[in-house]
């Protein structure tokens, strides 16, 4: 939960969220620079969602399944790269660096869709500033495969 009030703790964050509930955000005002500067970060929170059409929708029942102690659940060998939420450093180490690419990947994104690479570089934007490492280390690991086209990528089921 207090990953999710962290995430309206913005104000013109909190305004583009109220905006999206309300529906009153035109599309290509979602499509700003200034939008997408907050927009990934409700994403990657859930508290918003991209439909397929391109239109966001907020589902208020993001609130209801938010974990009762309000951190997500980073797996202990994990814990030293994090800090208040965000990564540190990218692990070196290979084995290391795929189990941190599966926690993250687990966690922000869904396998029944797929994602442009602005929403990938968004979500991954949430906990680190080196999105195309990110990008980059997943698609090499099976992770993310990227379609064809170089339009979309999708989620993998991970063997972790």
């Amino acid at each position: 939960m207090d990953q999710l009030l962290a995430a309206l703790a913005d104000p013109e964050r909190l305004r583009l969220y109220a905006r999206i509930v309300l529906d009153e955000l035109p599309p290509r005002e979602a499509d700003s620079p200034a939008a997408r500067k907050h927009l990934g970060r409700l994403l990657a929170n859930g508290l918003v969602e991209r439909l397929p059409d391109g239109s966001l929708h907020a589902d208020p029942a993001v609130f209801r399944r938010a974990p009762a102690d309000g951190h997500p659940t980073v797996p202990r060998r994990l814990t030293g790269f994090f800090a208040h939420g965000r990564l540190t450093a990218i692990p070196v180490r290979p084995v290391v660096r795929h189990e941190l690419l599966v926690h993250l990947t687990d966690t922000l994104f869904d396998t029944d869709r797929s994602y442009s690479e602005r929403e990938i570089n968004d979500a991954f934007r949430t906990v680190h500033d080196d999105t195309a490492a990110l990008r980059r280390y997943c698609v090499t690991d099976g992770l993310l495969v990227r379609e064809r086209d170089g339009g979309s990528y999708r989620r993998v089921l991970a063997d972790a």
